[in-house]
């Protein structure tokens, strides 16, 4: 039998009367990697503020390895092995790679220790091993003002690492990270997660697809739903309150449109003009009055921004007709300008995905 290692129980913290947490209850295992999502004031900054100690509940109880966290000051929490990553990388700039390493790795160490006493072999090994499971070996004498933002929240994860806690809460690691950056860092988190416990705040949905075996979803200071990532994209509630901001649309809609403005974004290479006529249109087919079609073109952006795949939102199709709405829209689209190599293979995974019947498609 799993092991539990955080359960929160029937937590709400109110602020002047403002729910930001309203009666939540979330439990995870020892060992587990758990992603939390959820829309902007969804309660998320505040989940890791009541774990840490700094916000206390307005009623209900945290729970670490058994223990009531209530009344238990931040440093205290620390110790019994919380360990917190901000959004923003919080290293020593002035010190190296590895300086920054020594500094946490050791508890009864000071900064002028650190820079003038010599490591024992023990310290040697834990820093060397945290520099390779980083992948900062290379960089291990580069001061930290020189390394990339990636790399610096690789280096904040190893300082994380080397104080040894037993549930590392990580606080949006790619914000603003190269693809490339972005991978590392998962990389890195699916390494650890072979030997910690982890809570993961993302909003980064094709990172999370990368790192995620079991995702929650916060709402309005609440859990939504909890699930695989597979799961929580083809629960209607998250269609509604977190793919994207609520329109005048029916669900069927929200689908469709989105389906046909992935098509349209094939390629990721057009202009900002092209970009803003493809959304315009969109939008002018399906909503019904001037201010809905600014709100939905203002939603299709921020969905375009989450990258979602095909293969995540083709099936959330319910019926033929839907379908064959989605394949006479994007037609519209292909036939509206020249088609590269990279959109036709994704207007065939499209055809693919909707499965219908060939009759139906010769007529197309």
């Amino acid at each position: 039998m799993s092991e539990t290692i955080l359960e929160i129980d029937d937590l709400t913290v109110s602020f002047d009367g403002f729910k930001a947490l309203n009666h939540l209850k979330f439990k995870m295992n020892k060992g587990e990697l758990r992603v939390i999502i959820g829309p902007n004031g969804a309660g998320k900054t505040t989940f890791l503020d009541v774990i840490t100690g700094k916000v206390q509940p307005t009623e209900g109880n945290v729970f670490f390895k058994g223990k009531n966290l209530r009344k238990i000051s931040e440093h205290q929490i620390a110790r019994m092995g919380i360990g917190r990553k901000f959004q923003t990388p919080r290293v020593y700039l002035n010190l190296t790679v590895k300086e920054n390493l020594d500094l946490v790795a050791n508890k009864t160490k000071n900064v002028f220790s650190t820079l003038f006493n010599k490591p024992t072999e023990q310290d040697k090994r834990k820093v060397a091993s945290l520099l390779e499971t980083i992948g900062l070996t290379a960089k291990a004498t580069f001061k930290a003002s020189l390394l990339s933002h990636g790399e610096k929240q690789r280096l904040e994860i190893g300082m994380l690492v080397a104080q040894s806690p037993d549930l590392l809460l990580v606080d949006e690691p790619v914000a603003g990270l190269t693809d490339e950056e972005t991978e590392n860092v998962g990389n890195l988190l699916l390494a650890l997660a072979e030997s910690h416990s982890i809570i993961v705040i993302e909003h980064d949905m094709e990172f999370v697809r990368q790192i995620a075996k079991q995702v929650t979803v916060l709402h309005q200071g609440t859990v939504l739903c909890e699930g695989t990532m597979n799961e929580i994209q083809n629960d209607p509630r998250v269609i509604e309150v977190y793919l994207g901001q609520e329109t005048s649309l029916e669900r069927d809609e929200i689908i469709i449109v989105r389906i046909v403005a992935t098509i349209a974004w094939a390629d990721f290479n057009l202009t900002p003009e092209e970009q803003d006529i493809i959304i315009s249109n969109l939008s002018k087919q399906f909503a019904d009055s001037p201010e809905d079609e600014l709100q939905l073109k203002d939603e299709l952006i921020n969905f375009l921004g989450e990258k979602i795949p095909l293969n995540d939102l083709v099936p959330l199709l319910q019926t033929e007709e839907e379908k064959l709405k989605v394949l006479q829209l994007s037609n519209q689209i292909i036939n509206n300008h020249s088609i590269n190599e990279l959109e036709n293979q994704v207007y065939q995974e499209l055809l693919e995905l909707l499965n219908l019947p060939p009759e139906i498609l010769s007529n197309q």
